[in-house]
């Protein structure tokens, strides 16, 4: 990341922080005014106005020293806030610098703002409150150190989990898209199929609480995954398939559900990937499945994947018109389609119609 690039982002950290500090300084003036007057409250307002600003000045320090300068900076007004209040539930204010280090993404850093939030931590309660006995100061140090590290031990954990799930959501959807584009690759008439199956798939879907639309629209973009493994002899017949080519080609559903179970993606995916040629009669496959036996995810896509296989062009024959196509919806639903689903189709047409306009991308063949 070049240099200007890099401290653009710690100015925003900077802005970041001095807003947050303002918040503090809003709620400090509130209590302040109308419920209990605190401590030295005018070097308080001083010192919270000045806030983050002096971490402008780290332009002029290396780049890994830029995000220390910055916690540094967060541990000088947390200290001065509690040194200057003087009030035992203010310890709890210095969880707030490691919180604030986390938005470095830096565990190296965070460990720094954690470590040096405790011992300060420890020295400023020791020399803060010296008129209480020591026995009751001892007890409460302990009880509020106790919860800091909890909190600290806590967040981290949480913020981890977070970006660990993160990152391995940004890796299935990468490996959808690369196995997305390895499929249409092999056969250029089927080029932007799994697209569109999956847009109208994701509308659909939007209509259904129980469904992710973005879950579904992945789902759409690999549903012919399985397709990987067929040979190109029958992926690329120009004419009709033979009863045996067509029982090869069938294979493609359990083919494709096994290759996404090796790369672990999702669930919900696989059971659309493998079960989105069967039939609400029965009559589909893999598994002949029938009504509600068949995952909710792909009756969604049977009828999107019917729709582009209709309004799309074929060796045999031209693209349907989009009338006989919604009237075919209509006469196959309770048949090959959930009649639910059909029925929001319906409401949606309009929207469909777009993708098959004369102006739209050239269709292909999708099966």
């Amino acid at each position: 990341m070049p240099k200007d690039a890099k401290y653009d982002q710690i100015k925003k950290l900077i802005v970041i922080g001095q807003i947050s500090v303002y918040f503090g300084l809003l709620i400090l003036t509130s209590r302040h005014i109308w419920v209990f007057p605190a401590k030295h409250f005018i070097p308080l307002v001083i010192i919270m106005l000045i806030g983050f600003l002096p971490s402008l000045l780290s332009r002029y320090v290396p780049a890994k020293a830029r995000p220390y300068v910055l916690v540094a900076n967060a541990l000088m007004i947390v200290s001065v806030v509690f040194t200057l209040l003087q009030e035992w539930a203010l310890t709890g204010v210095f969880v707030l610098v490691p919180v604030f280090s986390l938005l470095f993404l830096d565990r190296t850093i965070y460990l720094f703002a954690a470590c040096s939030s405790f011992v300060l931590n420890i020295v400023l309660a020791l020399l803060t409150f010296e008129d209480i006995q020591s026995s009751v100061k001892f007890v409460t140090l302990l009880d509020v150190l106790t919860v800091f590290l909890i909190l600290v031990f806590i967040i981290y954990f949480v913020v981890k989990d977070i970006r660990w799930r993160d990152a391995l959501e940004a890796r299935h959807l990468q490996t959808i898209l690369t196995l997305s584009q390895s499929v249409e690759a092999r056969d250029p008439y089927t080029q932007g199929h799994s697209q569109r199956v999956a847009r109208i798939a994701q509308m659909v879907a939007s209509k259904f609480p129980d469904l992710d639309p973005e879950l579904v629209y992945n789902c759409g973009l690999i549903h012919d995954v399985g397709k990987l493994s067929v040979s190109d002899l029958i992926l690329l017949k120009t004419g009709r398939l033979t009863e045996e080519e067509y029982e090869a080609m069938k294979s493609h559903t359990v083919s494709g559900a096994k290759l996404c179970n090796n790369l672990h993606i999702s669930g919900e995916i696989v059971k659309g990937v493998l079960h989105h040629h069967e039939r609400f009669d029965g009559k589909g496959y893999p598994h002949g499945l029938q009504g509600e036996e068949i995952p909710f995810i792909a009756r969604v896509l049977c009828i999107a994947d019917s729709i582009d296989a209709m309004c799309s062009n074929r060796s045999y024959r031209k693209a349907l018109g989009m009338d006989y196509v919604r009237s075919e919806l209509d006469k196959c639903k309770h048949t090959q389609f959930d009649s639910s689903i059909v029925e929001i189709v319906q409401e949606l047409w309009a929207d469909i119609v777009t993708y098959y306009e004369p102006n739209q991308p050239l269709r292909g063949n999708g099966a």
